[in-house]
């Protein structure tokens, strides 16, 4: 009587097979999860009541367990829901199942009806509350990671994230033998803009500026980055030279459609930008430092020519200008 009561009372589940794989036990706990009641169960074969155990791994390890006599535990990372087990309502998320660790356990050698019985105690724990917690973290921890890779005021990339993936995307250009293309980009005269219009302005306009950068360089391979103060980076991996002119000319005919004013521009009446091209071959590869270097000679080369204006230096070292009415 005791007995009963408790293994009913278990904030687990518990089934008990015969040697003939029919179910002997269940506590409640195990029923009242499965929707189901004892007679829908009881002396009916696993397969019976869960035919979709037919020739899964859960069988195979049930029959491992039960032929080497030794404990066999199912971790839920491997196999989260092998019994149809229901959250309640007020607990389902994106998920409709427990999540379970499952142990098997022979218990040897028993009498029922005059005959020699061998059983299988199958023991169900719910780490489900485990589960979700564990996503949350992973979610919050990826969430910081990301936000430690963020630039606060533009919501680009920041350095240590342009570090990075410059670093990884010119290893992966080796790799696939691509070319990787990179732009600079340089706001004309923001010191002006931002004496004469305030320093709110010049964040908005910064802003302004990276989500046109964004909406440019949207091929999924592609980072964007601000590389400090008023200049943005864009990676370009399997972009060629006249590719990347091509690209960062738009970024440069899109932000002059902006048409953010700027009176104190020697460039222009509205804002615009300045940006320079470097390229690394996969046969010739560049350092990180390099490939920024060569570019920041580009952009030092557009700057210089009157700005408003794209320079880029080829896979040979030649210099060529693309400028902007």
């Amino acid at each position: 009587m005791w007995a009963g009561w408790a293994l009913d009372h278990l904030q687990l589940g518990l089934l008990v097979l015969d040697a003939d794989k029919r179910i002997a036990f269940a506590n409640q706990w195990f029923l009242r999860h499965a929707a189901m009641q004892l007679q829908d169960v009881l002396a009916r074969t696993l397969i019976e009541v869960f035919p979709q155990f037919q020739h899964s791994h859960f069988l195979l390890f049930l029959e491992q367990a039960i032929n080497s006599g030794f404990p066999v535990l199912l971790s839920q990372s491997l196999h989260p829901s092998p019994f149809p087990l229901f959250l309640p309502s007020a607990e389902r998320g994106q998920d409709r199942f427990l999540r379970q660790s499952i142990r098997i356990i022979p218990m040897g050698h028993g009498v029922a009806n005059g005959l020699d019985q061998r059983y299988t105690m199958i023991q169900i724990t719910d780490v489900t509350h485990s589960v979700l917690r564990e996503r949350l973290l992973k979610a919050q921890a990826s969430k910081l990671m990301g936000l430690a890779h963020q630039d606060v005021l533009t919501g680009l990339g920041n350095r240590r994230m342009l570090d990075s993936r410059l670093a990884q995307e010119l290893r992966t250009s080796v790799r696939a033998n691509t070319v990787l293309a990179l732009a600079l980009f340089d706001i004309d005269y923001f010191k002006q803009y931002n004496d004469q219009y305030g320093h709110l302005a010049g964040d908005n306009c910064l802003r302004r500026v990276a989500e046109t950068l964004r909406e440019v360089c949207r091929r999924p391979n592609d980072v964007v980055a601000r590389f400090g103060g008023e200049e943005m980076v864009a990676i370009l991996p399997g972009t060629d030279y006249a590719g990347a002119m091509q690209v960062a000319n738009e970024v440069l005919d899109r932000v002059r459609a902006l048409r953010i004013v700027h009176e104190g521009s020697m460039a222009s009446d509205v804002i615009t930008l300045s940006a320079g091209v470097a390229i690394s071959e996969p046969t010739k590869p560049l350092t990180p430092e390099a490939l920024l270097h060569v570019a920041d000679q580009a952009l030092y080369a557009a700057k210089g020519s009157g700005r408003n204006m794209v320079c880029g230096y080829d896979a040979e070292g030649v210099i060529a200008t693309v400028e902007h009415s």
